[in-house]
């Protein structure tokens, strides 16, 4: 799990690495554009500015250098990505070496052919602070806080060098730069820390992300894919859906087990809902409630294949249960059905400490009643009219048995006997 989670974090890296390349690029792609402008349009304040030619030219090859640099940097990591493999240390510290050197060799060189040491005044100076800035983007204290010892370092060398080789009489003391050093160095020891914050804000993320998702998919094995959407839009509340209902129940249930141990009535109840429920899943349908003798199923779909999936369920549920006959038990296991569809209320029902998902409304009752009432018109399975609408293309041998007043049903409701 912990490896996973590594994995996960180092593929996020590199796609974060791609958009730092990227943001690096157009930056110095348009710093590199307003120098030729400049170089172009404006001689005349870059002649006051650089008393050597060799300056500013240098600007615009280190400038393209680095872009090129860059470039490369971001073929590499597009090669990592396409691979999916995380960015490997030696590119970490290749990049915070290439990003922090470049810009010091166009430093020093200033400072040398122009003579002076006002250039460590330069705006320049500040392109470190992205620099540093975004070497969190790895999640790795030790890289930024190298990213920022190594550009105190250097600017602490080009400090010395300067202030011991030209004349600084006309510049603030060397102690200012000297700060600007230190705070470079706590700079990328601040990186480290919010690189190291992120990391784990980032493991505890993915971490609950993926429990979740396991939760939802084991959920989703008992409960069809709309259900766990609506379930989740509702932030567990409860929500309408149009869904079919099934009930079953197996006859005389009581009778067949009463001079059976508790663990032989367990055994029979694995053996006989076992398949019953493969039935079930196998058509996309939900198991509600599981009783000692019966069950409760809902079928919902974006489709509107919802009364299909029932259709077929209870029709592979009755072909099975001939089969175990025949094949499995010593006696003819009966069994009652009934089916109505429409909308229904489902959500979690319980308190803070106990909720349990289940499902109400009025197709619940009338499928409930018609289960019930397959005892006395002595068949196997009965629908209302309603859900023989739907289904009447895949149904033979449905009749109807007229208008019927069902209880807890204020109207009489025409049903269909199937078998």
């Amino acid at each position: 799990m912990q490896r996973d989670l590594e994995e996960c974090i180092d593929l996020e890296i590199v796609k974060t690495e791609k958009r730092r390349l990227e943001i690096f690029i157009g930056i110095l792609f348009i710093g590199l554009l307003l120098l030729l402008i400049n170089m172009v349009f404006f001689p005349t304040t870059i002649s006051e500015t650089f008393i050597d030619d060799r300056s500013i030219k240098l600007g615009v090859y280190t400038s393209a250098a680095f872009i090129v640099i860059l470039f490369v940097s971001r073929w590499m990591v597009g090669k990592i990505a396409d691979c999916e493999k995380p960015l490997p240390n030696w590119y970490k510290y290749y990049s915070v070496i290439s990003d922090s050197v470049v810009p010091f060799i166009w430093l020093f060189f200033i400072i040398k052919w122009e003579g002076s040491g006002i250039f460590l005044d330069s705006p320049l100076i500040f392109v470190f602070v992205p620099i540093i800035i975004v070497s969190a983007l790895y999640l790795n204290f030790w890289i930024s806080f190298l990213n920022g010892a190594l550009i105190a370092t250097l600017y602490g060398i080009v400090i010395f060098w300067t202030f011991d080789t030209y004349d600084t009489s006309t510049m603030l003391p060397s102690i200012v730069y000297y700060t600007k050093a230190v705070m470079f160095l706590l700079a990328g020891t601040c990186a480290g820390l919010v690189a190291k914050e992120l990391n784990k804000r980032l493991t505890v993320a993915i971490q609950t992300q993926e429990e979740r998702d396991q939760m939802e998919s084991l959920f989703s094995q008992q409960v069809s894919k709309e259900v766990v959407q609506a379930l989740t839009e509702a932030g567990g509340a409860s929500f309408k859906i149009k869904a079919s209902v099934l009930f079953l129940d197996i006859r005389n249930f009581t009778q067949r087990v009463q001079s059976l141990s508790p663990e032989d009535v367990n055994a029979f109840q694995n053996r006989f809902f076992g398949p019953i429920m493969d039935c079930i899943h196998k058509n996309e349908g939900m198991i509600n409630q599981l009783m000692g003798d019966g069950l409760m199923a809902s079928f919902a779909s974006e489709e509107g294949d919802a009364p299909e999936s029932a259709f077929n369920a209870a029709r592979d549920i009755l072909s099975r249960i001939s089969q175990m006959n025949k094949s499995e038990w010593n006696e003819d296991i009966k069994v009652g059905i009934g089916i109505h569809n429409g909308e229904i209320i489902a959500g979690n029902i319980g308190n803070s400490t106990r909720q349990q998902f289940s499902i109400s409304g009025i197709p619940v009752i009338t499928a409930a009643r018609l289960e019930q009432l397959t005892k006395e018109y002595n068949c196997s399975w009965l629908v209302s009219s309603h859900f023989y609408n739907e289904v009447k293309h895949l149904a033979k041998g449905g009749s109807s048995l007229g208008d019927v007043k069902l209880k807890g049903i204020d109207q009489e409701m025409e049903i269909i006997k199937l078998a």
